[in-house]
């Protein structure tokens, strides 16, 4: 392969690299979801239907999994991982004391491994709860990981946004640039999540630096072909 050649198929790998997220799914394990919605505990419907989320997950695509409940407790269920089959054994095997609800620190901690490993360049969170403490700082952490360059996608379950938990979600959900995704709004809790991973990976949008390379790269690789034999 000649010079010209590996630089553009460089150049497209860049591409390829960039379009793929790194994203995590924090779980609320508070006492409050293992209330029964529907005759389904709520954490059973989190757990579940993040499972399906996996199925919108693209090549190059990462994700992890947290369990948070107080500050003391926001457990890594599974480190970043492209494996999907990983992702979802995790999810099935979760589990949670069902302590007290701690938004901020369940979003803290997430968010900053998020920031740290992720090694995508689009990256997201999705917080999946049925609310919490209306705390003005935990907006102003959706707000700082949003300048940081994380995403926070929101997933209600069992609340609305025009719900008094379901305002606290749609709260973070707007200060962390992302959107508010409540459960009893889709048919299957399964459409929140993909709603949700859809919104995450779209929210992305620009291309890589390096990506935009690649249209004066064809230029030049077609025009140093004609030279040679035009």
């Amino acid at each position: 392969m000649k010079p010209l050649e590996i630089f553009l198929a460089l150049v497209v790998a860049a591409g390829i690299a960039c379009a793929a997220s790194s994203f995590v799914i924090a779980v609320d394990g508070s006492g409050s979801m293992k209330d029964k919605f529907n005759g389904t505990v709520k954490f059973e419907i989190a757990r579940d239907a993040a499972i399906c989320m996996l199925d919108s997950m693209q090549e190059g695509d990462e994700g992890a999994i947290f369990v948070f409940e107080d500050s003391h407790t926001v457990t890594r269920a599974h480190s970043f991982t492209t494996s999907k089959g990983a992702l979802r054994s995790a999810l099935q095997g979760m589990d949670s004391e069902f302590g007290s609800t701690d938004l901020g620190s369940g979003i803290n901690v997430s968010a900053t491994y998020l920031l740290s490993d992720g090694k995508n360049q689009n990256k997201f969170l999705v917080v999946v709860s049925d609310g919490g403490d209306a705390r003005a700082v935990i907006n102003e952490t959706a707000a700082y990981f949003r300048d940081q360059g994380v995403r926070l996608e929101v997933v209600g379950v069992g609340v609305r946004s025009t719900d008094r938990a379901g305002k606290v979600l749609a709260g973070i959900a707007e200060n962390g640039g992302g959107r508010f995704y409540s459960t009893l709004d889709y048919s299957e809790p399964c459409g929140a999540f993909s709603g949700a991973y859809d919104n995450g990976v779209r929210g992305g949008g620009g291309l890589c630096p390096l990506f935009l390379l690649l249209p004066a790269a064809i230029v030049l690789l077609l025009t140093t072909r004609c030279t040679r034999s035009c």
